[in-house]
């Protein structure tokens, strides 16, 4: 079956009067009525609370496990909404604290915690740490008829549409395929056209050239494996607060041999933007960041995006 409609089939909603089922990636859930009282174990529905003007009874804000925290971005918009732990370490004492009526999960991190939390309250489980953008895309739909704010959800998946045709408007044609990848102090994870990030850029009209591999959307590669790969243009997603390790990585003879860097076509974004986030809010932010920055143009980057 083709993966939208696996998709689709995941996430459609049935309602009966005032009742809402709603199939997840672990099964079916039913609410009797829409949330009202709703928990975020993850950064993009959290996004996705906020833009639907919903405030979460809780939320993944903590940094126990090793998490950053709260991407920046979101930060001024979720004052005063408790914190349950983090995404990596939901705490089980404050979600019952907080009296849900329905927790979203995450189906990757949260899999092994999840009959916990089903236990807790009404639990959904969506791909998102390892969904592509058609996976972001139904979760805002669900969420959305969730908590009563279908409408409202529709709207922002339009408004999205307009921004992407917006951005494909500047893309080159015949432009050469890039591989993007998240960097941190430790790593660099390339993320193929079946992740968030791939496919995103390749809705705004770029060519991912790294198709999943071995059912991986993204996986860690060396830097002797990324000149393999050789890349004519390499987009990279790093923190503000970390020192990436292609710092270091650029001082080797290895990284001129790279084409992307010998044609000046290394760009650098915000990873609590572009791999954090994830949402309606954070969509807003990358669609103009991806414009600002020239890739789409195949144009060489602007200070505030350079390598």
């Amino acid at each position: 079956m083709p993966k939208k409609t696996l998709i689709l089939s995941a996430l459609t909603l049935l309602s009966t009067a005032a009742a809402l089922t709603v199939r997840h990636e672990r099964g079916t859930l039913d609410l009797k009525t829409p949330a009202k009282r709703v928990v975020a174990l993850e950064y993009s529905f959290l996004d996705t609370l906020v833009a639907l003007g919903v405030k979460p009874v809780g939320a993944a804000l903590g940094t126990q496990g090793g998490d950053r925290g709260v991407p920046p971005y979101l930060a001024p918009r979720v004052k005063g909404i408790p914190a349950t732990g983090s995404r990596a370490q939901p705490s089980l004492e404050l979600l019952a604290a907080g009296r849900p009526d329905l927790i979203l999960a995450d189906a990757f991190v949260h899999q092994d915690t999840y009959p916990q939390l089903a236990k807790l309250a009404p639990t959904a489980a969506f791909q998102s740490r390892r969904g592509s953008l058609d996976d972001l895309n139904a979760q805002t739909l669900a969420i959305g008829q969730l908590v009563g704010r279908e409408t409202a959800a529709r709207r922002l998946l339009a408004e999205q549409q307009a921004l992407i045709r917006k951005a494909r408007a500047f893309a080159k044609k015949g432009a050469p395929p890039f591989v993007a990848a998240v960097v941190t102090p430790k790593s660099l994870t390339v993320h193929t056209s079946g992740s968030f990030v791939g496919s995103y850029l390749e809705d705004l009209g770029r060519k991912n050239q790294l198709p999943v591999k071995d059912g991986q959307t993204q996986y860690e590669v060396s830097l002797e494996g990324l000149v393999a790969l050789n890349p004519q243009t390499l987009v990279l997603f790093t923190a503000p607060d970390e020192t990436p390790i292609t710092d270091a990585w650029k001082k080797n003879p290895l990284w001129q041999k790279i084409a992307a860097v010998q044609r000046g076509r290394v760009y650098q974004f915000n990873r609590d933007n572009w791999t954090r986030g994830r949402g309606p809010l954070a969509l807003r932010l990358m669609v103009a960041e991806t414009i600002q920055s020239r890739l789409l143009q195949d144009a060489a980057p602007g200070a505030e995006f350079g390598n």
